[in-house]
């Protein structure tokens, strides 16, 4: 049992998830922090989950400063250091989506209980490696008072007034910290727009698409010639898992006959589309090459910066390979279930650490899984986990001495500016994606966190809110690749917003103000 005197402290919460992702990534957090700062300094982590939901993470607040200060102080002086483990670790993830995709191939239903084992096995290792290898500077380090972001930002302030310059510091902050590399959601925007040129320039296939009814799309696919058809069905196939993270769902095919249809009618220009898209990177490049020159910043302080833009390119390729790989090992366990003649959503409240002596044993106690689901915790001391249910949780839980926030009454809501500008909106609170049916064009889309089944609200809003903090959130990333006002890291915007109020978000100087309450 953790001890009483420890405060902990709230560090995130993870909508739809389970213990499939839960039990090797916060062993990997325990396990790879010596990788980037020679020790092992954060020792125990409480994983809280009710049905699909963790309902928060906590961990001791002297143990998570202690790491966020560690960190920061070997990315100022070993920088070569972090800069290493960051291509490591893209390797990695690499890696780990190529295994990934390999597994796809195989026949699961024809594998022995040992043969299936020894893929679970082998995917949870990549699945281990790629998540923690550079955990401290993906996560942690940005995650408690985003210390890096305001180290940076300050920085560039006593650089443009050292200069004298008129330049906007959060401007500047949000080029400089962008990187220059390709999103694969970028990636697929641009394959996608590829289909449309083609369906376009394809009378027959055109006509098809203009159609409302995406029934009759997919009815008369069968008249679009083979070539093109084949691109369209390989499309699908090799980008469905995008929206799947933790249990899906994934994009049917009639989701892409809705994008291309919608723009197909909307008659945007493809090729200026395809162009801009395109030349953002050398955009940026120029853009980045600009401003360095006009502030001249020295090499060591953009170097930081640079590490910044790796930290956030990884930890957005990170993700997209964390889910792809979520989405395979789905199968695997979908597989496990029918042998073991359970519920899916009950082979996910295994712990990765059950899963091959269940499978050597050919059974596993059920009750054990339906009382997780109902509530339990999960506590990490070190390498080793435990998971409580029931009544030993709630007495666990009520042990601990847990952080109280006090939400006042307030006017405006300070974070960090993720992607600079300003605009006024209604409020509209998306967590989930059966939530974003309430989004209109131009509202404000107000969320704890977001992730990529978010991402078609997310092009509706006006500007971007979260609860969830750090340069490396998934919402910075997609907002600047957006260019939406985006504040980030205010803590408690879904608890203080309502749908239907009024704000006005300035991002320059990260302030949300709070225009008309929704009575």
């Amino acid at each position: 049992m953790a001890k009483q005197n420890k405060i902990w402290r709230k560090n995130f919460e993870v909508k739809r998830a389970h213990y499939q992702i839960a039990t090797p990534a916060i062993f990997d957090m325990m396990h790879y922090q010596h990788i980037t700062v020679g020790r092992i300094i954060m020792r125990e982590l409480v994983w809280v989950q009710k049905d699909y939901d963790n309902i928060g993470s906590y961990v001791p607040i002297d143990q998570l400063r202690k790491l966020v200060e560690a960190t920061m102080d070997v990315i100022q002086k070993n920088p070569r250091l972090i800069e290493n483990i960051h291509k490591k670790t893209i390797g990695y993830n690499r890696n780990y989506f190529n295994y990934a995709k390999s597994i796809l191939k195989i026949n699961l239903s024809q594998l022995s209980n040992s043969q299936l084992s020894e893929i679970y096995e082998k995917l949870i290792w990549h699945q281990k490696i790629t998540h923690g290898y550079a955990l401290p500077t993906t996560w942690f380090f940005d995650s408690d008072g985003e210390d890096f972001s305001k180290f940076l930002i300050n920085k560039i302030k006593k650089i443009i007034k050292k200069q004298k310059s008129k330049l906007n510091s959060s401007e500047v902050f949000s080029l400089l910290t962008t990187p220059e590399i390709s999103s694969m959601a970028v990636n697929e925007e641009i394959e996608s727009l590829k289909i449309l040129q083609k369906i376009n320039n394809n009378k027959e296939a055109k006509d098809i698409f203009l159609q409302h009814d995406v029934e009759k799309i997919e009815n008369d696919l069968k008249k679009i010639d083979d070539k093109l058809k084949k691109k369209i069905i390989g499309h699908y196939k090799k980008w469905c898992w995008y929206p799947f993270t933790y249990i899906g769902p994934v994009y049917e095919l009639n989701y892409y006959f809705k994008i291309w249809s919608g723009l197909l009618r909307e008659n945007i220009n493809i090729d200026k589309n395809l162009e801009k898209i395109k030349n953002q990177s050398k955009k940026i490049k120029l853009q980045k090459k600009r401003i360095i020159k006009e502030l001249k910043i020295d090499f060591a302080t953009m170097r930081l910066f640079n590490i910044a833009s790796e930290i956030i390119y990884l930890k957005s390729y990170r993700k997209d390979c964390l889910f792809h790989g979520m989405y395979v090992l789905d199968k695997i366990l979908r597989e496990i279930s029918s042998r073991f003649n359970f519920s899916l959503k009950q082979v996910r409240f295994m712990a990765d650490w059950e899963v091959t002596p269940a499978l050597k044993k050919g059974d596993f106690p059920v009750d054990v899984l339906n009382e997780r689901i109902k509530f339990s915790v999960y506590y990490q001391k070190g390498e080793k986990g435990v998971i409580y249910t029931g009544a030993k949780a709630r007495q666990f839980l009520s042990k601990l001495n847990i952080e109280k926030i006090k939400i006042k009454k307030v006017d405006k809501l300070e974070g960090t500016c993720a992607c600079p500008g300003k605009v006024a909106g209604v409020v509209k609170i998306v967590n989930l994606p059966e939530e974003m049916g309430k989004m209109n064009q131009d509202d404000v889309m107000v969320a704890h966190t977001t992730f990529p089944s978010l991402v078609p609200a997310m092009k509706k809003a006006i500007a971007i809110v979260t609860d969830d903090g750090g340069i490396t959130c998934h919402a910075a990333i997609v907002a600047r690749e957006m260019n939406k006002p985006c504040v980030i890291g205010t803590k408690i915007a879904t608890q203080i917003l309502k749908d239907g109020d009024k704000i006005e978000v300035d991002a320059d100087k990260g302030i949300v103000k709070i225009l008309k309450k929704q009575l």
